[in-house]
């Protein structure tokens, strides 16, 4: 009697122990199939992550290259014409090419290679108002054949700027594109570059179209795009613009009406060092 009652017992024993390890086998199996089920979740954000990143890239890019592309282009045209009287014009034209090469392959170098992504945070202090000046200089044939006059003005004969050269070359290409692709008429875009005391302002105003202020609110956002979108526009324009201005550790706003033109004013502040 005793035996069968021990025997019992440890058939209960051994068999409560049995589904107490196949119990934990399965909570293992349902753990595993959760971290394999993680895994799996992780890599397809991370794959939509990078897929996101590329068509940023892209975008950018297109965005970036697409003016001083345009203004080689532009120039390449005048040389196969023999649109020049003399040969110092040609040679100034050859020199804008050249230039503008420069430039694309300074920021495609920025752009491409990450040793190179300090080209665009390191600060320094240059002549700001040669800097737009110049920009104007490259665009001024892109701007002419779209009957778009440019003028750069001044009291000052030379502005410093503490900043980065190449970020705010960048933000006066994207605002000339923008004008050129956006006043939807012929006019005249004014940039007015001056210093105070404490700050240095730039006015940039063309007399286009404008827009309603209602969406001017939103143009710096990233893909904004407003009633007047270009086909081939990704809205990205004003947000690098805006970016390239507030990393500076300037301000921007933006004035606009329908039928009134479109303004930016840009402010930095001054930053003094003790020898320049």
């Amino acid at each position: 009697m005793a035996a069968g009652i021990g025997e019992f017992f440890f058939k209960r024993q051994t068999k409560q122990k049995l589904e107490e390890e196949m119990l934990e086998k399965r909570r293992e199996l349902e753990e595993a199939e959760k971290e394999k089920y993680r895994e799996l979740k992780e890599s397809q954000e991370e794959v939509k992550r990078l897929s996101e990143d590329v068509v940023w890239f892209k975008r950018m890019m297109a965005h970036n290259i697409r003016m001083p592309l345009a203004i080689i282009s532009g120039y390449g045209e005048l040389l196969a014409n023999d649109s020049f009287s003399t040969r110092e014009e040609e040679l100034d034209c050859i020199q804008k090419i050249c230039k503008n090469i420069d430039y694309l392959d300074t920021l495609t170098k920025v752009l491409l290679d990450n040793e190179q992504e300090s080209a665009l945070t390191q600060q320094e202090y240059f002549d700001v108002l040669e800097c737009v000046r110049q920009v104007a200089e490259y665009v001024k044939t892109i701007a002419q054949k779209a009957g778009i006059g440019i003028s750069v003005n001044s009291s000052k004969k030379m502005v410093l700027l503490y900043g980065n050269r190449i970020s705010l070359m960048r933000a006066f290409f994207n605002l000339i594109e923008n004008s050129i692709r956006y006043m939807n008429r012929q006019g005249n875009v004014f940039i007015t570059v001056e210093e105070t005391e404490n700050e240095i302002l730039i006015v940039y105003r063309d007399d286009g179209e404008g827009m309603e202020p209602e969406e001017a609110k939103y143009i710096t956002q990233l893909n904004y795009q407003g009633s007047n979108k270009k086909k081939e526009g990704h809205g990205l324009g004003m947000y690098l613009i805006e970016q390239a201005i507030v990393e500076q550790g300037g301000k921007l706003t933006i004035k606009t009406g329908q039928g009134s033109g479109m303004g930016v004013y840009m402010a930095f502040p001054k930053i003094r060092q003790e020898k320049l």
